[in-house]
């Protein structure tokens, strides 16, 4: 059974406006566990919260969220045939699993991961 890990390194945010601030960061994502890739195997989905950034209350306004997601490396070449990169990224604020009534930015997605793959990531984040 293959297991995905995912870490999370977040860059001092950017404030542009005192609306407008943008978060971004280096993710680090792994599979271990997989003896073999298949050319026609989905994507893997992962995510996690951002770290160090403010909670939205539950009763605040929805903000817009922009989510980006580039690779910077991976940890094994590209075999001819079979996918790498990102597929889809998408930033938004999410419920705490752990409980309670705020909810706090989450960075999630899908990417062909192969043994590892290291990703920069923009999030912007709006209010109105």
């Amino acid at each position: 059974m293959s297991e995905s890990q995912c870490d999370i390194q977040p860059a001092p945010p950017l404030r542009l406006t005192p609306a407008c601030t943008v978060y971004t960061g280096i993710v680090r994502l792994a599979m271990t566990g997989r003896f073999f890739q298949s050319h026609r195997a989905p994507a893997d989905e992962f995510g996690a919260f951002v770290p160090h950034v403010a909670p939205l209350p539950h009763d605040g306004p929805e903000p817009q969220v922009w989510a980006e997601a580039y690779v910077m490396s991976t940890s094994s070449s590209a075999a001819g045939g079979f996918p790498s990169g990102v597929e889809y990224v998408r930033g938004a604020y999410l419920a705490d699993p752990r409980g309670g009534t705020d909810r706090w930015l989450h960075l999630g997605g899908a990417a062909h991961i192969g043994k590892g793959l290291t990703l920069g990531y923009r999030i912007t984040v709006q209010t109105t």
